[in-house]
């Protein structure tokens, strides 16, 4: 059981370094505003991949509220062809969260789009953090398969007690009973067909024993 609590607890170290690795430092650089058909391209250009999620406040107002990101010392907004823009407002929303406040004509019906430096392009709302699947997909496997060798260790460990107990209850009884034979008791059988079956009875508890210690 020791090897067990040892290997679970190397699993778990390994996972809190696996999400420091993942929570190294995000921040937000860049906003743009490209102009396209309908409404606004707003590129987020990020260090890597962060949680956006989009509020509709009304057609010409939206917040995105940022997860797992700060803001960087100086966010530049750059416009192309997006002069329409009337309001921008980046605020601290907590640790690691921010907010961005975006006022323009039917800013509604925007795409946000995710421009991280280590990956590519993403627009937001159409895809899923494949590899953070694959890590905690990898985790939790891990995890099952040690719990389920840790359940079967124990059944085993349960067995053997129980195997051992049942098997110093029979010796104790064998003793008792030899014993009482070599003193010639009264138990001590005088008919030779009753010796024959205590012989037979002897070999009987001897085959049970030696199946016990198995």
């Amino acid at each position: 059981m020791k090897k067990i609590f040892l290997i679970l607890g190397f699993l778990i170290a390994f996972v809190f370094m696996g999400l420091n690795v993942t929570a190294r430092a995000n921040q937000l650089h860049t906003i743009t505003f490209e102009k396209n058909n309908e409404s606004y391209n707003i590129i987020l250009d990020t260090d890597s991949i962060s949680k956006v999620s989009r509020k509709v406040l009304s057609d010409n107002e939206i917040v995105l509220q940022l997860s797992g990101i700060t803001s960087s010392d100086t966010v530049n907004a750059l416009y192309k062809g997006a002069g329409t823009i009337d309001n921008l407002i980046i605020e601290n929303a907590g640790f690691n969260k921010l907010k961005v406040y975006v006022s323009a004509p039917n800013i509604k019906s925007s795409s946000v789009i995710m421009n991280p430096a280590d990956g590519a392009q993403t627009l937001v709302g159409e895809s899923f953090p494949v590899d953070k699947a694959i890590w905690t997909f990898f985790v939790l496997a891990v995890l099952g398969v040690v719990a389920k060798r840790a359940i079967k260790r124990t059944n085993e460990d349960n067995s053997l007690l129980i195997k051992k107990d049942i098997k110093d209850r029979e010796i104790a009884l064998y003793r008792q009973y030899r014993k009482s034979m070599d003193e010639g008791t009264s138990l001590s059988p005088k008919n030779p067909n009753m010796q024959n079956i205590l012989k037979k009875i002897d070999r009987k508890i001897d085959e049970r024993l030696s199946l016990l210690t198995k």
